[in-house]
């Protein structure tokens, strides 16, 4: 089950733990406890089953072992049991990891076209495509402080000649890097 998506954390007494190596905390489930009869007592066997959320610790990122042993996993069902606040977190999580990598992509081709070109003026075919990856970022980020300095990108056909060039839509990339980089720290 490789996905990002964090699940609520089993609430079985006595079956799960918690063991940190690296300053990562894994859940571990015990799956059996069988009797050692020379040493006259039961050794637990436990598997990791996933990797608890630092900032929501009622979660975690489940690996195979929690299909495995909890195969009804994470569905509707699930959800149903979160809190609204955990719930929140799914969400921003989902929308992180969904919009991330096409934000680092962009970031990566503005920053060249920077070097190259810095005073072509943005057209709205592309001004389209950055606001399509940073709205919904924006709106993930809404209730942070830090959100009055994110804007959405303009064409010079939107804002006549005040339209912004590559230098000005590196800054403002720049800027949402900042911002997604505070927000993954203190909410993911």
């Amino acid at each position: 089950m490789h996905t990002r998506e964090p699940v609520k954390i089993p609430d079985i007494p006595g079956k799960i733990s918690y063991t940190k190596v690296n300053e990562k905390e894994y859940v571990r489930y015990l799956t059996e406890r069988p009797y050692n009869a020379d040493r006259k007592f039961t050794e637990p066997e436990r598997v990791v089953i996933g990797k608890r959320c630092e900032s929501m610790p009622g979660l975690m990122y489940p690996n195979d072992n929690y299909e495995q042993f909890f195969p009804e996993g994470g569905g509707e069902s699930m959800h149903e049991t979160m809190t609204p606040k955990e719930q929140a977190f799914t969400e921003h999580n989902r929308i992180y990891e969904m919009y991330i990598t096409f934000f680092d992509a962009l970031f990566y081709e503005f920053k060249q076209q920077t070097r190259k070109r810095p005073d072509d003026r943005l057209n709205r075919c592309k001004a389209e495509c950055l606001n399509k990856v940073l709205g919904p970022l924006k709106e993930m980020m809404a209730e942070e402080a830090y959100a009055i300095l994110l804007r959405l990108v303009a064409s010079d056909e939107e804002d006549g000649e005040n339209g912004m060039n590559n230098s000005d839509v590196m800054m403002l990339l720049t800027q949402y890097k900042s911002a997604l980089d505070k927000f993954r720290r203190s909410r993911l």
